[in-house]
């Protein structure tokens, strides 16, 4: 029926209507394009500012100084030689986790817990090591990564991270924390580096914070496979009171402000990538460095969230601690929140 309608029709009626069709095929296409090209310019736009507001708030809420700054300005006073080997302590404390790659001129600053591993493996491929030689490593890799990338001397900061691309990966401060925990506290002994996080952090959380310590029990050590007695883990309350009774320099560098790990006033970043937002954020970031000269072609990010420490999962750990403690937790992580645009929303009155 339908061919036998069209026969009817003349050639040039049919041939103007394919034309037609045709154009307005192009115009949705070019219109896709166009949009596609408006929402990666907003993205980029919106990384960009993230790095301009944490400028702004520095300014106007600046952090409390680190204790090396405060004998800096002390010193100051007294003995001038004194402040500059203060304020190089400070320096050397600032660029420990800030890995400059020379030949492509981009600093990253390490913050554990948010994408790291993945970001770790792929500047050590671009720095020569295979994929299988990291399946089979026998040093975790941030020692590998140090290795490969010597943290810059304090003399020469701003003629190296001062004139790189420099970027941070952040997420927001309590999914980080819950994160750490069930990671490295929760259940060490099924964790490679369950030993040392017990043994340095677990254990006095529990001795400090637990009335009753006599829980005991012998596994075995996963490095040297020997029995080692292990008090049971620290509950997530034991471990936020631990938090909220030390200061946070003393910290360890996965549960460390992340204003305080990459010292975030003291570097102007240039970009700011959001976990929450991670795989469309990190694309658009990774083709911005390629166009730019910073990255090869051929550079790829094998990135997977195996975590599982989302939102809800967050919520389902702050419930054991009640609002007095979920506070006095914001109070340590309020310059993350600040600076980095996160909020409490939803995570009051659980």
């Amino acid at each position: 029926m339908f061919p036998r309608l069209i026969r009817r029709f003349p050639r040039r009626v049919i041939i103007a209507c394919v034309y037609v069709y045709c154009l307005l095929l192009i115009h949705r296409l070019n219109d896709s394009r166009e949009n596609q090209k408006a929402q990666k310019a907003a993205l980029k736009q919106m990384i960009r500012e993230r790095a301009q507001a944490i400028k702004a708030e520095c300014v106007a809420h600046p952090p409390p100084l680190t204790k090396t700054q405060k004998n800096a300005h002390d010193a100051a006073a007294v003995d001038q030689g004194l402040a500059e080997h203060y304020n190089k302590q400070h320096w050397k404390q600032a660029v420990k986790d800030v890995l400059y790659l020379p030949k492509n001129n981009i600093s990253w600053c390490i913050v554990p817990k948010v994408a790291s591993t993945s970001w770790s493996k792929a500047l050590l491929e671009l720095a020569g090591y295979t994929e299988n030689s990291l399946l089979h490593r026998d040093q975790p890799l941030q020692v590998l990564l140090r290795r490969a990338f010597r943290p810059v001397q304090t003399d020469r900061v701003e003629e190296t991270i001062g004139n790189s691309v420099k970027f941070l990966f952040v997420r927001h401060p309590f999914q980080r924390l819950v994160s750490a925990y069930r990671n490295k506290l929760e259940d060490s002994y099924k964790e490679e580096d369950g030993a040392y996080f017990y043994n340095n952090y677990g254990r006095k959380m529990v001795e400090g914070f637990r009335k009753n310590t006599n829980n005991g029990k012998s596994i075995t050590d996963i490095k040297t496979n020997k029995e080692v007695e292990f008090k049971r883990e620290p509950t997530f309350e034991e471990y936020v009171d631990y938090l909220t009774n030390m200061d946070v320099s003393a910290y360890d560098e996965h549960w460390k402000p992340i204003w305080l790990q990459c010292h975030v006033c003291d570097f102007k970043y240039d970009y700011i990538i959001k976990y929450e937002n991670f795989e469309e954020e990190i694309g658009l970031f990774i083709n911005i460095l390629k166009e730019n000269g910073n990255l090869p072609r051929t550079f790829a990010l094998q990135w997977e969230n195996r975590g599982g420490t989302d939102a809800n999962k967050t919520r389902e750990y702050l419930r054991q601690i009640g609002d007095k403690k979920l506070w006095k937790l914001y109070d340590k992580y309020r310059h993350d929140f600040g600076y980095f645009g996160y909020t409490m929303e939803d995570y009051v009155n659980l």
